[in-house]
């Protein structure tokens, strides 16, 4: 028959103290997983309203390229490589000036409710950019 020595410094963890360590951990696990859910939300958020404000940059540098008297009002419905509605709002405001506005809309955004709509729209909602375009030419600062 085999004896076994218990030395005193050789004891493991009772489970009175593994219940208290699990307990602690949850406490810890609860607080953090909100955190977690916050940032995943708005880092999605944060992408798509990028890729709205490169969709409009490359609109607005088209209409840059294109010649004065081409700057016209349009609109671009969504389709499978860009899931954005483009507007642009052409506004002569001179024989030498126009106001642009162009609106770009999330495909599925909506101000009733679905997905981009309700209080939380605004982070997945419309990129707007304002610029103003002018004809070359020598202006009173020309000489």
């Amino acid at each position: 028959m085999k004896t076994f020595i218990v030395q005193k410094n050789q004891r493991g963890f009772s489970l009175i103290e593994t219940c208290i360590a699990m307990v602690l951990l949850m406490i810890i696990l609860a607080g953090v997983a909100p955190l977690c859910v916050y940032a995943i939300k708005y880092n999605s958020a944060a992408a798509i309203r990028a890729g709205a404000l490169a969709v409009a940059q490359r609109k607005l540098e088209q209409l840059r390229a294109s010649p004065f008297t081409s700057c016209t009002s349009s609109s671009e419905s969504p389709t499978s490589t860009s899931p954005y509605t483009v507007d642009v709002t052409v506004t002569d405001t001179s024989e030498t000036l126009k106001e642009i506005q162009i609106v770009v809309t999330p495909k599925d955004r909506s101000t009733a409710g679905g997905t981009y709509g309700g209080q939380e729209g605004w982070m997945r909602g419309q990129v707007i950019i304002y610029t103003k375009r002018t004809t070359l030419g020598s202006g009173q600062n020309l000489g």
